[in-house]
């Protein structure tokens, strides 16, 4: 098993990323994929189970809100996600907001 964890990550549900404006959506994608590239320099293949805990400050985001954080982090830490088998997700309140990733 292999555990990545991402610090300082910016709490955005789904729903308002899928409102901003293309240029605001790449500022995000290119932040997150600088956060997880600083936690981890792993390139995998595919073929694992993925396992995210996100933890945020004030009130937490639903588990469903938070599946643009992980297609983002997939795509940065995955040469061919299509192969991955399960991703679960689950959002709870934290003192400060970062992702937990378990990779099996």
């Amino acid at each position: 098993m292999i555990n990545v964890e991402i610090k300082h990550v910016e709490k955005v549900s789904f729903n308002t990323y899928n409102n901003w404006h293309w240029g605001r959506k790449k500022k995000f994608k290119d932040s997150l994929r600088l956060l997880t590239k600083s936690a981890t320099k792993l390139k995998l293949k595919g073929g694992y189970e993925l396992k995210f805990t996100f933890y945020f400050k004030g009130r937490k985001l639903d588990s469903v809100n938070t599946f643009h954080y992980c297609k983002i982090i997939e795509d940065t830490i995955f040469d061919q996600d299509n192969e991955n088998r399960r991703i679960s997700t689950i959002a709870l309140k934290g003192k400060e907001n970062k992702v937990l990733l378990e990779i099996k």
